[in-house]
Parts: C-alpha cells; sequence; structure tokens
C-alpha cells in the first residue's frame, strides 16, 4: 500500500464523530486492494452482543462524511436495538471492487469481528433487501451465533440474491422477517422466502409474516415498491421490527449469564 494511501486509511480508522442520539466510531478494515468502512454504536449498559448490519440498496452509509446516512429501518431501528443491550456495527460499502456474496466481503467482516468484539459476546449478522446477501455470505464464512434477514433477495436484483452466497453452508438460527404487502420483486414472495429456508438445512429458521405501517415511498414502479419508506422497508412498524429482533435474540443468548466464544480472529472460510 502507498505511504499516503496507508496515512489516509489511518485517518478513518479513528474517526469519531457524535451526531444526535450517541456517538459513532467510524473505523475501517482492508477490504482487497482498498478498505471498507464501518460504523460502531454502543449501548449505554455493558452490551450482551453484538450485531453487524448490513443495509439494502448500494449498501451505502456515507461515512465518509462523518456519519451514518440512511433511512434503512436497521437504522431507523437503532435506538430500541441499543436498549436491548446490543453494540450495532453497520458495514459500509466497501471502496473499490467487490460482490455481496464473495469470500473477501466475508473476510473483511472478520477482520471487524476480531476488532471489534474483544469480550468474544456472541455475534449476530443482519442483512436487510439486498443486504441480505452479504449477512448471508457472512454468516455462512465467519463463527457467529444468528443471521436476521429482513425482505430478503430470493429474487434477482443488481448484487443476485442470496442463493449467490453459500447459504447452505448456514449452520446457525435464522429469522426471516417479510411485510405481507412487500411489494418489491426481489422479495415479495413467502413462498420463494420459505423455500430458500429449506435450501439451509442446517439453520433452525423462523419466518414471520409481518403486517401494517404505511407505504410513504415516492414515486412508482421498482424504486418506489423497493423503497427503504414502503412495505418491504417496514415502515410505520419499526417498533414491532425491533420487539421481533430482540424477542428472537434472547432465545439465542446464553441464559446462565455465560458468554458465548467467538474466536478473536476469525477467519473466514474460502
Amino acid at each position: 500500500m502507498r505511504s499516503g494511501s496507508a496515512a489516509a486509511l489511518a485517518l478513518m480508522c479513528c474517526l469519531i464523530v457524535a451526531p444526535a442520539g450517541g456517538a459513532e466510531i467510524i473505523r475501517s478494515v482492508p477490504h482487497r486492494d482498498a478498505s471498507q468502512r464501518y460504523a460502531v454504536l454502543a449501548p449505554e449498559r455493558p452490551a450482551r452482543a453484538v450485531m453487524l448490519l448490513y443495509v439494502g440498496g448500494e449498501g451505502t452509509l456515507r461515512l465518509e462524511s462523518g456519519a451514518i446516512s440512511s433511512v434503512n429501518v436497521l437504522f431507523r431501528i437503532r435506538d430500541q436495538l441499543l436498549a436491548a443491550g446490543v453494540r450495532l456495527i453497520y458495514v459500509d460499502r466497501p471502496d473499490g471492487r467487490h460482490a455481496r456474496a464473495d469470500a473477501e466481503y466475508a473476510k473483511a467482516a472478520a477482520l471487524i469481528v476480531a476488532r471489534e468484539n474483544a469480550e468474544r459476546l456472541p455475534v449476530f449478522v443482519v442483512g436487510m433487501s439486498r443486504g441480505s446477501i452479504s449477512a448471508v455470505n457472512v454468516a455462512a464464512r465467519v463463527p457467529v451465533s444468528g443471521v436476521v434477514l429482513l425482505s430478503g433477495a430470493v429474487s434477482g436484483t443488481h448484487d443476485g440474491t442470496m442463493r449467490d452466497a453459500p447459504h447452505a453452508a448456514v449452520a446457525v438460527p435464522s429469522l426471516l422477517l417479510l411485510h405481507r404487502r412487500d411489494a418489491c420483486v426481489a422479495s415479495n414472495s413467502e413462498r420463494g422466502l420459505r423455500s430458500f429456508a429449506a435450501e439451509m438445512p442446517k439453520s433452525r429458521s423462523t419466518i414471520i409474516v409481518m403486517d401494517g405501517g404505511t407505504d410513504e415511498a415516492p414515486g412508482r414502479g421498482r424504486p418506489a415498491e423497493c423503497h427503504p419508506r414502503s412495505h418491504h422497508g417496514f415502515n410505520g412498524i419499526e417498533a414491532d421490527v425491533a420487539a421481533e429482533m430482540v424477542k428472537w435474540l434472547d432465545l439465542h443468548l446464553p441464559t446462565d449469564g455465560g458468554v458465548r466464544a467467538q474466536p478473536m480472529h476469525a477467519p473466514a472460510q474460502p
């Protein structure tokens, strides 16, 4: 790596900002010949779990600006997740060439886990829409305790589908959330979602079909149907989504006060 690039990377690795709602620590890890930024939000009380979160669309959080910029449901429910004692790690789109379903993408996630989970807390990976491809990929290649998929991409998107990741290798519990009125062609099939879950035979899957909320997406057609403010994005039922996630999380955390050990340097599998 050139010295100038190394200096820039060092600056990115230690940027701390304080937006409304709490401090975000922004760091980065290597990804191929570039880097991938992520933001860490810590709960006020000691964390009992860690979540890696991947938003949909292009996966962009614009962390180069110094703070998270997103209307994705995973960011809209941050306060509820923090209140539940979860350390949140929002992972931005990598710089340079990347693919959500490849091994290099998962290697970057493993580096993040190794850096941000010194206590070896249970780690859960969460993906929304196209971010579900990233989440399945990480769950298949990196030691985690569970995976949560919201509006999972079972049909074609610009990034492919969850089946492009080695989903049959996922061997941890999974929670799959779908809105009954989701109109996005990538995720609106309950039958397709159940079929996908069946293709993860090593995972104990829980599927929840939700309803309610309002569709406030601008425009029409696929951009509107797959918009974060549509039923696809669980608009208006954020509290319900967070409650289902926390309830499921509670079922998969140690009940004896112990901590499920995670490898300090969890290598991604090829």
